[in-house]
């Protein structure tokens, strides 16, 4: 047999098998069909019953969903009231806090002035009261004996009093 002859043998034998399993697939589509229409006939009471159960529960989950889609909108709207709430307050306290601080350097500059000018006053008063006990020991006679007059060493005047420390 030639090579053509081999291959013309070959193709008929496929032909033939591929026809005999046409034929078969043929034969389970209708044997498929009858069984389709059978279960068809069984199932039909539980389409029907699985339709209606179907239906109930997509309106009963409608109804659920649709009453927390209200409850997150009214969830956000209340986080989103609550933020412009404290973003408000967040703005109050900074100027607040600006001006705690210039009260506090306010009063600072007070308390300041005001050691200053208590530090002026005592020294003005110590000076004063310096210059008092100075003119007491110069107009009173000296009540030392005469031995020990010609001995006397000049005074030193009074140390200059110190400022407060700060």
């Amino acid at each position: 047999m030639s090579d053509e002859e081999e291959k013309t043998v070959a193709l008929q034998e496929a032909i033939a098998e591929a026809r005999t399993l046409i034929e078969d697939l043929g034969r389970l589509a209708e044997e498929l069909k009858v069984r389709e229409d059978r279960l068809g006939e069984l199932l039909a009471p539980s389409e029907t019953a699985l339709r209606a159960r179907t239906e109930y529960l997509d309106k009963v989950m409608r109804e659920h969903l649709g009453r927390a889609e209200q409850r997150v909108v009214k969830l956000s709207e209340d986080v989103d009231r609550i933020a412009r709430s404290h973003n408000d307050q967040v703005v109050q306290m900074s100027s607040r806090l600006a001006e705690a601080d210039t009260r506090r350097w306010d009063m600072r500059r007070r308390r300041e002035r005001f050691r200053i000018v208590l530090g002026l006053l005592a020294m003005l008063a110590g000076g004063f009261l310096a210059g008092q006990v100075a003119t007491c020991r110069t107009a009173t006679p000296s009540a030392k004996p005469a031995a020990t007059e010609g001995t006397t060493s000049p005074k030193s005047p009074p140390s200059p009093s110190r400022r407060p420390a700060r």
